[in-house]
């Protein structure tokens, strides 16, 4: 019988030692789920409000894997889109030339030797008179900036990599990215409680009250807490819809993506045949020493993702306090979501918390 009584302590230690104001924890087996644990507060300023079981996280950079990522192997998968193409290629006479030579290889391998964050809110105001102005020209911005250094030599975790990717998703398919992964994934899984949040025009499931919403931070850039909106001021910028944050979702939503992606590994959902997943999630070593995958990460010394996963698991971080992992050797996953960054981002306990988390989680499943 599997022993979770430590891992649901370690939990509620975390809560009450302000590591997050709020935590939800899901783990399990591909066709078992094994633990699952809310707990804490969505909001403990302007008031307290407690985590509920159906309350929405921020994923933030979980947004690459959960969404990017995802509609990228589709499209693969339909031939709409080759991963060894240069961007110059899908788009003629947009990028320029330091741009129209990466593929979607590289920038999904972290491997395209662009910088790996700019703040291009810092100059620019929240609400703009014009905002889909401005996200046309944030993405200008994101085209033209510098690389950081000759592609294929390094590896640079980049938002900006996804944020292009996330443009050009929207150009090739002619729509916005938050309708684009409605229809191709979140519809056809039955999810609704797994969207982005346009700003000015959100989807019908995603139009909610803050309540709904976990809270992340009292931000100096807007001046208020943030709640129901994207925490990522970029991703703000671009209207809350964006390549590389600004998925909201539940602890029940993400682990059932969670193990979805364990049953087309397996071959046993013909939602993404297996040899997609193998490919999007297996080790590209286009650096040497890089341990990314295609959008995915995989265990390395330091991970987040603890000690005890084997070398063939993948997984995801998020900014504000989120991970998924999921390893097809015993088919175990684990998701961890929260609003560490609530009220503010300075946490550095969580570091140290998350990997000792998923160790215990994966002891407390061991046969």
């Amino acid at each position: 019988m599997d022993d979770f009584s430590a891992l649901a302590q370690t939990l509620e230690q975390a809560v009450a030692q302000h590591i997050a104001p709020g935590a939800a924890l899901a783990c399990g087996r591909e066709d078992t789920l094994l633990f699952s644990r809310v707990l804490g507060w969505a909001s403990l300023h302007p008031q307290p409000i407690p985590i509920q079981g159906q309350t929405l996280f921020d994923l933030a950079s979980l947004t690459k894997v959960l969404a990017t990522t995802l509609l990228t192997m589709k499209l693969c998968e339909t031939e709409r889109l080759e991963l060894d193409a240069p961007l110059g290629q899908l788009l003629p006479a947009l990028y320029p030339p330091d741009k129209a030579a990466l593929s979607l290889r590289q920038i999904l391998a972290h491997a395209a030797g662009l910088p790996a964050h700019v703040p291009f809110y810092c100059d620019r105001p929240p609400e703009p008179a014009d905002p889909q102005a401005q996200r046309r020209e944030v993405f200008r911005a994101v085209r033209e900036a510098p690389l950081a250094g000759a592609p294929g030599t390094q590896s640079q975790y980049s938002d900006l990599g996804f944020i292009l990717l996330g443009e050009l998703l929207e150009l090739l398919e002619g729509d916005r990215l938050d309708r684009l992964c409605e229809t191709h994934l979140f519809a056809p899984l039955g999810l609704q409680r797994t969207f982005f949040v346009h700003l000015d025009d959100p989807l019908p499931q995603a139009r909610l009250p803050q309540s709904a919403f976990a809270a992340t931070e009292d931000c100096p850039w807007r001046g208020r807490v943030v709640c129901g909106q994207v925490h990522d001021e970029n991703s703000y910028l671009l209207r809350g819809v964006a390549g590389h944050a600004g998925l909201f979702s539940t602890l029940d939503e993400v682990q059932t993506l969670a193990r979805l992606l364990l049953r087309c590994l397996a071959g046993r959902s013909s939602f993404l045949r297996a040899q997609t997943v193998a490919a999007f999630t297996r080790r590209q070593e286009l650096v040497p020493g890089s341990s990314r995958a295609l959008g995915w990460d995989t265990p390395s010394t330091g991970t987040t993702c603890g000690r005890y996963f084997s070398p063939r698991a993948f997984g995801h971080t998020g900014f504000t306090g989120t991970s998924v992992w999921m390893d097809p050797e015993g088919e175990r996953f684990v998701v961890l979501l929260s609003n560490r960054v609530h009220p503010h981002r300075d946490n550095s306990q969580f570091q140290e918390f998350r990997p000792r988390l998923h160790d215990l989680a994966l002891e407390s499943m061991a046969p």
